[in-house]
């Protein structure tokens, strides 16, 4: 699984929403606060209010806020919005979603990614938006073991 770099702008962006709780935030001073190139931040800006993440506000005074709690939106919500789905390899598609592999009940990788993907998509759902960003928090390993995110 690779974080794109669409993620990455949008999460940069919301990165300046939650440190401006309430506030009505232009796309373009998103943009230029984060390194964000001002073309991509107005189509992110647009994938984002489309999955209810932020409110576009139309207007001169126009721009976006947040439309979530970040307290209780977890980065995997935030990765999956943008990006699709978490996955670690294409076998480990459940049956729900698409054709899983056809070795799938004798591969013996398959346990392995399957429980890879679980891992991962347990760690970005320990740590919500606003605990990475305003308190510094980064999930450890072991928040997949039930404990708990730790400090940088």
């Amino acid at each position: 699984m690779e974080i794109s770099k669409k993620t990455d702008y949008a999460l940069r962006m919301l990165m300046c929403l939650v440190k401006n709780p309430g506030r009505i935030v232009s796309a373009r001073a998103a943009a230029e606060d984060n390194g964000v190139p001002y073309s991509f931040a107005r189509a992110i800006q647009h994938d984002l209010a489309s999955h209810g993440i932020v409110e576009s506000i139309r207007g001169a005074h126009g721009g976006m806020r947040l439309a979530i709690d970040p307290h209780e939106t977890p980065l995997l919500d935030i990765i999956e919005a943008v990006q699709g789905p978490v996955e670690i390899a294409t076998c480990v598609i459940s049956e729900e979603e698409g054709e899983p592999c056809p070795r799938k009940d004798t591969c013996p990788f398959n346990p392995i990614w399957c429980t890879a993907e679980r891992m991962l998509r347990d760690y970005l759902a320990s740590v919500s938006l606003y605990d990475v960003v305003m308190n510094g928090l980064s999930p450890d390993v072991g928040t997949a073991f039930g404990l708990t995110p730790t400090g940088r």
